[in-house]
């Protein structure tokens, strides 16, 4: 149990508070997905990146998706404000709201067509994965025994990405994919919701390379909060905090982010993984189906025990408001500045 300070809960109540990682897609057949989405308002968060589509989602199901949260976050203005830019991240702050950023995991809705990335720009859509785990057309994903790296459309697709501003996300992708996208990207990459490989080591989490590479972009890395990439069972705050250190040790304070990946449908989680089993192949990004998986992982209200720590940990003011949200702010801001 941990005691939370005073000096944790002002910060904690001050910071504009992002988390970059929210599953969403209608791949989720989740009765109580709205419900769950309330408990990061409840929790003092004031942004989510929602997953509304995977490199499962076809285009036309991903735009009819975006059209159902459009018009559910409209008939609930009072507690939801739809991303574009980081301004309305600050103006969700103050007005109390959940901000909501559309993001993909996967590329595949732009179904191999460069025009698409313009028109999800404009649709809200701030960034994206590369490649699901598993290959596409852009490279591989971070299951994939080859990683032969970013494809030839798929070199297209990030300087495309560069063009329009939206962000380009390494995080499920092959270690030699994401390597290429940053040699090449003009702007910020980012891995949302990825931990350290040194730590852990599991094909969802980032070798050092990719670590600076990430930060040499100007890039951030939002820790993820699931148990089994965590590398604890419980999902404890102590090691989520590991994983925040090490990176703040390796590349600065100014790389790091929150992007927890809640799981808040565990009873669901096994028909969604085999109904999806192509995307998640035993034994790749989590174990066989005949062996029982632990899917504990950090919950919104929880976040304030990873400010705690910082702070007995001598984490300045600052360096904690940056990992809570100032750092993606900046992401954001850059990332549109060298749109063109």
């Amino acid at each position: 149990m941990i005691t939370i300070s005073e000096k944790a809960l002002q910060i904690y109540q001050q910071a504009i508070i992002t988390d970059l990682a929210v599953g969403f897609e209608p791949e989720i057949e989740y009765p109580h997905k709205w419900a769950a989405l309330d408990t990061y308002l409840a929790a003092g968060i004031n942004y989510v990146s929602l997953h509304i589509a995977t490199d499962a989602t076809s285009l036309e199901r991903t735009i009819q998706h975006i059209a159902f949260i459009n018009e559910k976050i409209k008939k609930n203005a009072d507690k939801y404000l739809l991303v574009k830019t980081d301004e309305d991240i600050v103006r969700a702050k103050t007005n109390h709201k959940l901000g909501i950023g559309f993001v993909f995991q996967g590329t595949n809705p732009i179904d191999k067509k460069l025009e698409m990335l313009d028109v999800y720009h404009q649709l809200g859509v701030q960034s994206m994965i590369l490649s699901y785990n598993v290959r596409n057309a852009i490279g591989d994903g971070c299951v994939e025994k080859l990683d032969a790296g970013l494809s030839i459309f798929g070199r297209k697709v990030v300087e495309r990405m560069n063009q329009v501003g939206i962000i380009i996300d390494g995080s499920h992708t092959g270690r030699k994919t994401s390597l290429d996208a940053m040699a090449i990207s003009s702007a910020p990459v980012i891995f949302s919701h990825s931990n350290v490989d040194k730590i852990y080591p599991h094909p969802r989490n980032l070798t050092d390379e990719q670590i600076k590479a990430c930060a040499a972009t100007g890039g951030i890395i939002g820790i993820n909060g699931i148990g089994i990439i965590l590398g604890d069972a419980n999902a404890s705050a102590e090691k989520y905090f590991a994983h925040v250190d090490y990176i703040s040790q390796l590349v600065g304070p100014e790389h790091v982010a929150i992007g927890s990946d809640q799981i808040y449908f565990p009873e669901y989680i096994e028909d969604f993984l085999a109904n999806n089993n192509v995307m998640y192949p035993p034994n790749g990004y989590a174990k066989a189906n005949s062996e029982k998986n632990n899917w504990t992982s950090r919950k919104p209200e929880q976040l304030i025990e990873i400010v705690e720590l910082m702070l007995q940990h001598g984490y300045a003011e600052s360096a904690i408001k940056g990992i809570l949200g100032e750092n993606y702010l900046r992401v954001m801001r850059v990332c549109k500045e060298k749109a063109f």
